[in-house]
């Protein structure tokens, strides 16, 4: 089941990815009619490009891990899908730099779910929303969208409310040693300039959060936080 429904998913959500890739960040009108015209694009059977068995190898393994730690929940069914989007918006931000809407607002109904499933700790998730994502919104105005753009504000009040705000700090921490050492070596190999895209990087430590986070967390503060 956890094999074929992230595959299935991640299918659909990287024919969103390319045709939202295709547009591009302006989205002008004439290239939005010119995509609607092609819609041929987003079927299942047309030949396939590498980036989407990519995508699908790492969601059926990603499902796989989820269901395996979780079992058949709701909690496995939430993270599953959460992990075909961050995918496909991973593909998206990596092509024209931009974190698609559609996608954040997807996983932000997803947290909206998590938070009336565990409304018994509500505040946890209504925290997590808003602890990363104004920090990353005031970094935006200071720095007038030059460090840090709407996209990922947007995209950590999702994965906050989905994560609560234990999880969304570590998503934060993960993300920005992910960053560091995979931009660092793509700096000093292949001469990238210092500017990223932050969202694949935040995508990748949201993965590790929903996958280990519980684990990372009690280790951390049975090492460092002494009763």
């Amino acid at each position: 089941m956890a094999i074929c429904t992230g595959f299935l998913t991640a299918s659909a959500v990287f024919r969103y990815a390319e045709y939202k890739a295709a547009l591009g960040p302006e989205e002008a009108i004439d290239k939005r009619l010119q995509a609607l015209g092609n819609l041929n694009g987003m079927a299942f059977c047309r030949t396939e490009a590498a980036p989407v068995w990519v995508v699908r190898v790492l969601a059926v393994l990603l499902w796989a891990a989820t269901a395996w730690l979780y079992g058949e929940s709701w909690l496995f069914l939430l993270y599953g899908l959460c992990i075909s989007l961050l995918l496909g918006l991973s593909y998206v931000d990596i092509r024209i730099n931009e974190l698609p809407p559609l996608l954040n607002a997807l996983i932000a109904v997803l947290g909206g779910i998590r938070l009336v499933l565990d409304i018994e700790h509500w505040y946890t998730y209504l925290i997590g929303a808003v602890v990363v994502s104004g920090l990353f919104l005031l970094i935006g105005l200071f720095s007038q969208g030059r460090a840090m753009g709407g996209g990922d504000v947007k995209l950590m009040a999702a994965l906050g409310l989905l994560l609560g705000w234990q999880k969304i700090l570590l998503v934060l921490l993960l993300g920005a040693v992910f960053g560091t050492l995979v931009h660092g070596i793509r700096m000093l190999i292949f001469k990238d300039g210092h500017a990223l895209a932050f969202g694949p990087y935040l995508a990748a430590g949201a993965a590790v959060a929903m996958l280990y986070g519980d684990k990372i967390i009690a280790l951390y503060l049975s090492t460092f936080v002494r009763s």
